[in-house]
């Protein structure tokens, strides 16, 4: 009992000391201000990002929504007048309505995009659906050139980028400052082992770091956007993840201190440690992945009208013998009659240029998952973009969230497609009830990812238990001078 007191007491001396050598300092003032200053910016343009997408999505689902009521209501159009007759035609005819419907799927980003955009800004977060595909964007827009070349600046920008950096101004003369002005033995004779009073100081630096990764995420999430999809069930997650990566850059810092060095040669040690960790390593591998990749967009592009221009010249018999030998629950007594509403050819037309250019697409797929397998491979020399692919990944803002997407988008298309096809190729028109059973979509989210997340903070954890231990080991044999 007497000694957990003298233990506690010794705790309290060395950090009522510390706080009172911050905050007669102007270091941690104005790192703190610095601090919330750039994390007010980060928040206020991480809500524009998400206002902006929200605002899109909101006007996709509106148009299509009026889009539907539009179509509906002309099932009992007049049709003894020709405007009456037209209207009702439109909206009984299949190939109308999926033209004119203007169906989007959409991803639906997570309550924490707000804090890390991610790829969210560049990505494409909805895709138009009909029967008929297109290999063009879904979204071409203008980019502010700056922008491209210096990425978002977000609050995970900050965490990962800027937090180290408070970190190191924080501590870098945590141990030759005593030393330099002469205070160290009197430190030892007072509260005796050096490594628990650099310890409880590391500790003490840490936790006002983690405290300020607290307040702002928690503003984040209180000024993002509202829909229906937002919960704090991230939050945890979100908080662990930088609270590891955090720690993993104070054990490297307590690495560092460990050798007794200088101030200057200490933080001369700790930039360096900044620049290869943040800088240096992570465009190493980002130059040889780029090695590997082309952008195919403008060429499959290209090759796809090509491709729709020679399945046009196609025999019509040939082009419909085609569809039913993939689909030969459509073959009916009907099967080559492409007159009247059916639009037996143009839907076998479609699926056939599909098909032919998914045979391209698909090797292109491959060689792109395998790019990204290296890339995931090489997190473990990489801790600073895995601790980013993390947050994106909470975040559902990262490149495998919309690669994700993009394959849901095709199951959902091929449900799309043949609901319309079962029309087409039986002589089917539009009715009420056919309006009501009209596919819709749900976003699907990878399950395995909280799992991936736990991964991520365990790696990140045993990183920092690795830098203190060698810590430990130098501190033990090093000798004090």
């Amino acid at each position: 009992m007497k000694r957990s007191y003298n233990i506690l007491s010794f705790i309290k001396q060395v950090l009522l000391a510390d706080i009172r050598q911050l905050t007669r300092s102007a270091v941690l003032p104005v790192l703190t201000c610095l601090f919330f200053t750039a994390a007010a910016i980060a928040l206020l343009y991480g809500r524009s990002v998400s206002l902006s997408q929200r605002a899109t999505l909101d006007s996709l689902q509106a148009d299509y929504r009026h889009q539907y009521a539009k179509l509906y209501a002309q099932l009992a159009a007049d049709t003894s007048t020709p405007k009456g007759k037209a209207d009702h035609t439109a909206a009984t005819y299949p190939a109308v309505v999926d033209f004119r419907l203007h169906r989007s799927v959409y991803h639906q980003p997570g309550i924490l995009s707000l804090l890390s955009i991610g790829m969210s800004d560049i990505a494409s977060y909805y895709y138009p659906v009909s029967v008929r595909s297109g290999y063009a964007p879904a979204e071409e827009k203008i980019n502010n050139p700056e922008q491209l070349l210096s990425g978002n600046f977000d609050a995970a920008f900050l965490f990962i980028y800027l937090l180290p950096l408070f970190a190191i101004c924080l501590s870098y003369d945590l141990l030759s400052q005593e030393k330099e002005q002469g205070t160290l033995p009197l430190l030892l004779v007072q509260h005796g082992s050096l490594t628990r009073i650099l310890l409880i100081r590391l500790l003490l630096r840490y936790f006002i770091l983690v405290a300020g990764i607290i307040v702002v995420s928690i503003a984040g999430i209180l000024i993002a956007p509202a829909d229906g999809h937002s919960t704090w069930r991230e939050l945890p997650a979100w908080l662990g993840v930088c609270g590891a990566y955090t720690a993993c850059w104070m054990s490297l810092i307590w690495f560092i201190l460990s050798w007794n060095a200088p101030a200057t040669v200490n933080l001369i040690s700790m930039l360096a440690s900044w620049l290869l960790l943040l800088i240096v390593i992570p465009a190493a591998f980002r130059f040889i992945a780029n090695q590997s990749y082309t952008d195919q967009t403008a060429a499959n592009a290209s090759l796809q009208r090509a491709i729709a221009w020679e399945t046009w010249e196609l025999p019509q018999k040939q082009l419909l013998d085609s569809f039913y030998a993939a689909y030969p629950q459509y073959r009916n007594e009907h099967a080559y009659d492409t007159g009247g509403a059916g639009g037996r050819r143009a839907m076998a037309y479609y699926e056939l240029t599909d098909r032919r250019m998914q045979r391209v697409t698909d090797a292109q797929a491959t060689a792109q998952q395998d790019n990204m397998q290296a890339v995931i491979a090489s997190y473990r020399y990489n801790p600073a973009v895995y601790a980013q692919a993390l947050l994106n990944s909470i975040a559902r803002t990262d490149a495998a969230d919309y690669d994700l997407f993009r394959k849901q988008t095709e199951k959902f298309r091929d449900k799309w497609k043949h609901f319309f096809y079962r029309l087409h190729f039986n002589d089917q028109l539009f009715t009420a009830a056919t309006y009501k059973a009209l596919p819709d979509y749900t976003p699907v989210y990878d399950r395995r990812r909280p799992a991936q997340w736990r991964r991520g903070i365990i790696y990140l954890l045993l990183l920092g238990m690795g830098w203190l231990s060698a810590g430990m080991i130098v501190l033990k044999f090093k000798s004090l001078k």
